[in-house]
């Protein structure tokens, strides 16, 4: 790829909206995993954090520490920011393993994050009650797909990244 996307190059509403639906079925789900997500990564890395497969959605990529391997693991999300911090979400689908990002992260909360051509060291905490409650709404308004998987019985994990 030989140049950036401008704003007007982004997918368009309707793309984006068929990512979203595809995003809260079980087929859509396993594609964005084993597709969508590494090539995010790579398009990521590539430009700088200014080329998305989501068009204006935030994203960052995440990298933590393999719980059982030890090696670096990274996956692209999407964020919010709350004061110096950035909140990450996931909801586990009834019908998939727990992502293994929740999981690395409970294991050794220090990670890594990029957002755009900035990477920087954070340490992870899960999100308190209160913390939830005041940023569900927000987290649903980016991906609405977290809300139809909580409402079906899936597990939420919301984590606040603290810069170092």
């Amino acid at each position: 790829m030989s140049r950036c996307r401008s704003d007007g190059d982004r997918p368009g509403p309707r793309a984006i909206e068929l990512v979203r639906r595809a995003g809260s079925s079980r087929s859509g789900v396993r594609i964005i995993g084993r597709v969508v997500s590494p090539v995010q990564r790579w398009l990521y890395r590539l430009s700088g954090g200014r080329v998305s497969l989501t068009g204006r959605a935030p994203i960052l990529l995440l990298t933590t520490t393999g719980r059982k391997t030890g090696r670096p693991r990274t996956v692209p999300l999407f964020f919010l920011r709350d004061g110096p911090n950035i909140v990450v979400c996931n909801v586990t689908p009834p019908f998939e393993r727990t992502n293994p990002w929740t999981l690395n992260l409970r294991a050794n909360p220090t990670a890594w994050v990029q957002i755009g051509g900035d990477r920087f060291p954070c340490r992870a905490r899960e999100a308190t009650a209160p913390e939830v409650d005041r940023l569900w709404g927000q987290l649903i308004r980016i991906w609405p797909a977290y809300q139809r998987f909580y409402n079906q019985g899936g597990k939420r994990s919301i984590f606040l990244l603290e810069p170092m």
